[in-house]
């Protein structure tokens, strides 16, 4: 008896034993797996972004991060408020170029759509360059939009790749408690990567107004003719600036006041006043025809021209008309392939002619009307 006693005690302390190590060397192999959220962002590769995106969503992650071998060069965006007064459509195009030595085959974005209004939603997102629309991945993480872009051919060392995002903002307007009929879109933007210019264009729909003088915070660099449309111009954007925007607006205000019917005289007056009218209306269109006024000439070069496109042409008029890329890379101080992007944009646009003289480019301009209104603007 005593004996069997001994032999199960030993059995016993044997398997207590054995399940010791066989627990050890459980821990130890799961130890040495790889965490999920541990992944080095600085090996992910363009190929690899499709599934590590979703693996590093928790992480504090940015799109400059991920776009490791890109430089965005431009980014705008077009905001237009909708007539429903809730909503606003947005086109924000990017304009990136490969800077490093490998090729790309994927671009991230991240969408902010941080507002004042926490029912504020995203939807009817849409991804397209030159030739179409482009497949992407979208993922959500509570105010924080990710697309992961696959563009149509990879981008080579050097290259500019251009393409637009338009997506829909929903109740992202609050109505006002102090005035009736009149709204307040309150923006914030945080930037999720360095660039060399941002550009923020809102517009309001034809039944809206500015409330006052001081609906705008912060100042338009530039607003339109009929105070629907407003520009704001940034440079050299580093990641995580904040931008922020107030706009108030209200409907639409017209004068109901009743007038009176014209008497006998002022009949005659009226049809006098029409005739001198007609006259001098055939002489003020004839004269418009014949010589643009100043102010159409800058109304022309604000439509046609972005900034930096301005002060290319600004150096060419200063050159007596005819310059060298390389001088306007040194009078600017834009970089050698920004300046090459934007003279793309205006020889496109019919604006500029580029042709080789020895081993440099000389830069002209063809365009006569843009360089009569260019006098006039920088006298």
């Amino acid at each position: 008896m005593r004996a069997l006693c001994r032999k199960s005690s030993i059995f016993l302390k044997t398997s207590f034993l054995f399940l010791n190590l066989l627990l050890l060397a459980i821990i130890t192999v799961t130890g040495s797996l790889p965490n999920e959220n541990q992944i080095n962002k600085s090996e992910i590769s363009p190929k690899d972004q499709n599934c590590a995106i979703s693996r590093i969503i928790s992480s504090d992650i940015s799109a400059q991060n991920l776009n490791t071998n890109l430089s965005r060069l431009i980014f705008e965006i077009y905001l237009d408020i909708l007539p429903n007064g809730k909503d606003a459509q947005v086109s924000a195009q990017y304009t990136y170029q490969n800077i490093g030595n490998d090729s790309v085959f994927n671009i991230i974005n991240i969408l902010d759509i941080t507002t004042v209004l926490t029912e504020s939603r995203l939807s009817s997102i849409s991804v397209s360059d030159a030739n179409g629309e482009l497949y992407y991945e979208w993922i959500i993480d509570e105010y924080l939009h990710i697309l992961n872009i696959t563009i149509r051919e990879p981008l080579e060392f050097q290259q500019f790749y251009s393409y637009t995002i338009t997506y829909l903002l929903e109740d992202v307007i609050l109505q006002s408690f102090e005035v009736a009929e009149a709204f307040v879109f309150h923006w914030t933007l945080i930037q999720d990567e360095d660039m060399e210019q941002f550009t923020l264009i809102i517009t309001l729909p034809v039944q809206y107004e500015l409330y006052n003088q001081s609906a705008l915070e912060p100042d338009a660099d530039y607003t339109s003719v009929d105070g629907k449309r407003f520009e704001w111009n940034y440079y050299n954007i580093e990641e995580n600036d904040i931008q922020i925007w107030i706009v108030r607006f209200q409907v639409y205000q017209i004068s109901t006041i009743p007038i009176p019917p014209p008497s006998k005289g002022a009949w005659f007056a009226m049809i006098g006043t029409f005739f001198a009218g007609l006259i001098a209306g055939g002489l003020t269109v004839f004269f418009i025809i014949k010589s643009r006024t100043d102010i159409e000439r800058k109304e022309i070069v604000e439509a046609l021209l972005s900034q930096p496109e301005k002060e290319i042409i600004r150096i060419i008029k200063n050159e007596n008309g005819v310059t060298t890329q390389s001088k306007i890379c040194s009078v600017s101080g834009f970089s050698k392939a920004k300046v090459s992007y934007y003279l793309n944009e205006l020889e496109n646009k019919g604006i500029v002619q580029k042709e080789r003289w020895g081993r440099m480019n000389r830069i002209r301009i063809t365009d006569d009307s843009v360089d009569k209104a260019y006098v006039k603007e920088t006298e």
